[in-house]
C-alpha cells in the first residue's frame, strides 16, 4: 500500500526531527513492503491548506498523522478535509493526545478510522496488515475504533526490547534543515537531529503526562546500541544531537559506559540532554562532558519546597542549587525551565524563584505558566472535581482558568518577563562577561555557537543590547554608592548602615 505519515501544520523555530514517525518508518520496512513517505509539515512550517494539498498529490491508501493538546484542532481541520477530498483513505491518529483522548476522537469525529494509543512501531504494521485483508483490528494492541455504534478500545502496551527496534531511517527527512533558531541566534551547532536511548518515566510529577504514557516503566536501551546509532549518525555527518529522553541519567553505569565507549569508538559528536537534578554528581557529569555532552537541560520548576512537593518533584531547592554548580564547574552550558502559577503558589514564592535564577545564573531559562494538560494527575484532579466542560479535552488549558492562586493571568504573564529580565540583568555585567569568555573557552558547543553566529545580525543586535545592559548597571552601581554615601555622610558617621 502507499502509507503517508505526517506531523501536523503549524510554525516553530525549534525544528526536531520527527523521531516516532521515523521509528514507524523504519519497523515497517522490516515487517512489509509498503511504499512509505513522511512529510514533516511543522518543521516545514505548511499551512492547513498546503499539507492537504500535498497529501492529495501522493494518493495514499493510508495517511497517519500524529498530534499534541495544543494542534489537535488544526489537525482534525486537516483530517476532516483530506476525508472529502480522499474518501478511500484510511485515516489514522497517533501521538500522546491521541493516547488519552482515543474514545473521545471516535465518538465526535466520525471521518477518523483508527487511534493508536501509545507506541505505534508494532501496533502500526498489525493494523495495515488488517485493513489490507478487509478485517476488524481487534485484536492489535492500541487500536481504537468504532464497530457499527460500539467503540472498541484495546489496552495498548509497551514495548520492552527497544534494542530490537531498527534505527530511524534520517535519509527519509530529505534536505530539510533541521535545529533550533531563537530570535533569530542559532543555538544548535552544525547539521542536527536527535536520538532516544531509553523510553518512559518512573515518576509522577503532577503537570506531565510521561508517567502515563508509559505506564511508569523506565526501559533503556542497551549502551552498545546507542553507540552504534551514534556512529551511525556520525557517519551521515552530523555535528550535534540532542537527547530526546525523559531521563537519561537516571541510570549512571549505563551512562558511564555510552561515555567510555564514544571515546573508545573516537565518536566526536556534540550533545544537548536533560538530566534529573539529583544524581547530578560533578564526577558523571565531568565524564559527560569529557565524552561530548556539552548541554544539559534541568527541571528546576521552583525555588519553594512545598511548590515542588506539590508537584511530586521529590526534589529540592538545594539539590537544584549544587546541580547547576556541578555542570557549570564541568564546563557544560546549563539551561534551567521553570513553572509559574500552582495553585499553592503565592506571588513571593515567585520572587524567590526569580531570585534564584538571578542567583544561579543559568545559561538559558525557560519560564512557563503552568499547563493543564490532558494525560496529567492534574487534568485528572481537574476532572474528578467537576471543573472542565464536557469539549474541554480538545484544547490547552493554564491552571489560572479552574484553580486560583490569587494570581491573575496579567499577573503571572508579568512575572514571567520579571523573570527573563533577572536572568538577563544576572549577565549583563563584568562578570557575566567573564562567566561567559570561559565557558566558551572550555566548551567546543557554545564556541561553535559563537563563531557561527558571529556575522549574525540578530546576535550583533542581541551583543548590543547585552554592552548597553552592562553600562547601565555599572552606571547604575554608581549612583547606588553616590546615594549610599550621602546617607552615610547626613548620619553621623553611617550609623545607619
Amino acid at each position: 500500500m502507499r502509507v503517508l505519515l505526517s506531523t501536523p501544520p503549524g510554525k516553530t523555530t525549534e525544528r526536531w526531527p520527527p523521531l516516532g514517525l521515523l521509528y514507524i518508518a523504519a519497523k515497517l520496512k522490516t515487517k512489509r513492503e509498503d511504499e512509505v513517505k513522511i512529510i514533516d509539515a511543522f518543521c516545514e512550517n505548511l499551512s492547513k491548506g498546503e499539507l492537504v494539498d500535498r497529501v492529495v498529490r501522493e494518493q495514499p491508501d493510508v495517511f497517519g498523522m500524529n498530534c499534541s493538546t495544543h494542534i489537535f484542532l488544526d489537525a482534525m481541520d486537516v483530517l476532516n478535509e483530506l476525508q472529502k477530498r480522499l474518501p478511500d483513505t484510511k485515516l489514522v491518529l497517533g501521538g500522546y493526545h491521541a493516547t488519552f483522548t482515543a474514545d473521545k476522537i471516535i465518538r465526535d469525529y466520525p471521518f477518523i478510522d483508527y487511534v493508536i494509543k501509545g507506541e505505534a512501531e508494532n501496533s502500526f504494521p498489525q493494523l495495515l496488515d488488517r485493513i489490507e485483508n478487509n478485517q476488524a483490528p481487534n485484536d492489535v494492541a492500541g487500536i481504537c475504533y468504532r464497530n457499527g455504534s460500539e467503540t472498541i478500545d484495546n489496552p495498548f502496551s509497551l514495548i520492552t526490547d527497544l534494542d530490537s527496534l531498527p534505527f530511524p531511517d534520517r535519509s527519509m527527512l530529505g534536505k530539510l534543515d533541521y535545529g533550533y533558531t531563537h530570535d533569530g541566534i542559532q543555538l544548535t551547532v552544525g547539521k542536527f537531529t536527535t536520538i532516544c536511548t531509553s523510553r518512559g518515566c518512573p515518576f509522577k510529577c503532577r503537570y506531565c503526562s510521561c508517567a502515563s504514557f508509559s505506564l511508569r516503566k523506565w526501559r533503556p536501551r542497551s549502551a552498545e546500541n546507542v553507540v552504534d546509532e551514534l556512529e551511525e549518525i556520525q557517519s551521515q555527518g552530523y555535528e550535534s544531537v540532542t537527547v530526546v529522553d525523559d531521563n537519561f541519567t537516571q541510570n549512571r553505569k549505563r551512562v558511564e559506559k555510552i561515555c567510555e565507549l564514544l571515546r573508545s569508538r573516537k565518536i566526536k559528536l556534540q550533545y544537548y540532554f536533560e538530566g534529573r537534578v539529583e544524581g547530578a554528581s560533578y564526577e558523571m557529569l565531568r565524564n559527560m562532558k569529557r565524552a561530548g555532552f556539552n548541554v544539559i537541560y534541568f527541571g528546576v520548576e521552583s525555588a519553594s519546597q512545598h511548590v515542588l512537593d506539590y508537584y511530586n518533584k521529590t526534589i529540592s531547592p538545594e539539590k537544584s542549587m549544587r546541580a547547576i554548580e556541578n555542570a557549570k564547574k564541568a564546563g557544560m552550558l546549563v539551561v534551567t525551565s521553570y513553572i509559574f502559577g500552582s495553585p499553592v503558589e503565592k506571588k513571593e514564592d515567585i520572587m524567590r524563584t526569580i531570585e534564584f535564577i538571578r542567583k544561579m545564573k543559568p545559561h538559558a531559562v525557560q519560564i512557563n505558566i503552568l499547563d493543564c494538560l490532558v494525560g496529567t494527575p492534574i487534568w485528572d484532579e481537574l476532572q474528578e472535581n467537576g471543573l472542565l466542560t464536557s469539549d474541554a479535552w480538545k484544547t490547552n488549558h493554564r491552571i489560572y482558568e479552574y484553580a486560583g492562586n490569587g494570581l491573575s493571568k496579567e499577573a503571572l504573564e508579568d512575572l514571567v518577563d520579571a523573570g527573563y529580565s533577572a536572568y538577563l540583568g544576572a549577565w549583563k555585567n563584568f562578570r557575566g562577561v567573564v562567566d561567559l569568555s570561559k565557558v566558551i573557552v572550555v566548551n567546543k558547543t557554545a564556541r561553535k555557537i559563537v563563531l557561527q553566529n558571529i556575522a549574525n545580525p540578530a546576535t550583533r543586535r542581541k551583543l548590543s543590547e547585552g554592552i548597553r545592559g552592562v553600562r547601565e548597571n555599572r552606571a547604575s552601581r554608581n549612583d547606588q554608592k553616590t546615594a549610599v554615601g550621602n546617607i552615610e555622610d547626613s548620619s553621623a558617621g553611617g550609623s545607619s548602615r
